[in-house]
């Protein structure tokens, strides 16, 4: 069995070379670390502001410096960024608060962590209502935003998501149908799954396969209850098997892939959606 410090052991080879070359990011962030979480304070041009707390089961090497976290004020009508949206007519950046926040570890930092990462942000720039179509996205660096909300609240505007690994992080509004997000969801969480299948143990593999099927199923016949109920069942399969039939370590190194923190990652926020749609 692979345990988490045997998948991150080569994060303690990094020499003092390595330490003393990671860039100063210029940008106003301050960042804190608590344990296994890390804060940060962020204020942009036009009293642009937010905080934003990454918080970890287990880490190696979380360090000011190591985390990697910066800020951008974005042109959110610039044809770069509009083909990062699915859908640009209807998941639409909010303007009020043009930041983008990229989370993205130097290769030889040493940085670690163990399963899933919840991101909570806050930001007095929007204000929450029962019924705000706001959301919280995630990318990979210049890639495609995605919703990854996993609940929202008041306090001007909050909201978690969780992942699996990192990159760049927005708040946009998502007009789309309710229906629409989750068939999206659904089907980002099954191409997740038979994408990472050689990782995970063939009777393992098997099980969460079943349980996917029936998902769809059950979303396909509008037993959205139903539909929740097997997602649990398929986040406690995946608890039960994570760290021994299912990899669950992310490491700044990127020569491995944290399988079980990126499949719960798109069963929290399905379980998000289904919630909203019933």
């Amino acid at each position: 069995m692979t345990t988490f410090k045997s998948a991150i052991i080569s994060t303690f080879f990094i020499t003092v070379t390595m330490i003393l070359s990671l860039s100063v990011r210029a940008e106003p962030v301050e960042i804190s670390i608590q344990g296994n979480k890390a804060y940060a304070e962020i204020t942009l041009p036009g009293d642009i502001t937010a905080d934003i707390t990454l918080t970890f089961e287990n880490t190696v090497g979380l360090t000011k410096d190591s985390i990697g976290i910066s800020a951008e004020l974005v042109d959110f009508n610039a044809l770069s960024f509009l083909s990062r949206l699915s859908d640009p007519l209807s998941i639409v950046p909010a303007v009020a608060f043009p930041m983008m926040i990229t989370v993205e570890p130097l290769s030889t930092s040493g940085f670690a962590f163990e399963g899933l990462a919840s991101v909570d942000i806050h930001t007095h720039n929007l204000e929450y209502t029962a019924s705000t179509p706001l959301r919280f996205f995630k990318a990979p660096l210049n890639g495609e935003f995605k919703d990854i909300t996993v609940t929202m609240g008041a306090g001007s505007y909050r909201a978690r998501g969780s992942t699996g690994k990192f990159s760049q992080f927005i708040i946009a509004a998502d007009l789309r149908p309710v229906m629409t997000v989750v068939d999206n969801k659904f089907a980002d969480l099954q191409a997740a799954l038979v994408g990472f299948s050689s990782q995970i143990a063939p009777g393992v593999y098997t099980q969460l396969s079943q349980l996917v099927s029936d998902i769809d199923q059950s979303i396909a016949s509008d037993q959205l209850n139903d539909a929740t109920k097997k997602l649990n069942q398929l986040k406690q399969l995946i608890s039960n098997h994570r760290g021994l039939d299912i990899p669950d370590v992310w490491r700044s190194s990127r020569d491995i892939d944290n399988v079980a923190g990126e499949l719960l990652a798109y069963a929290n926020t399905l379980r998000f959606s289904l919630r909203l749609a019933q």
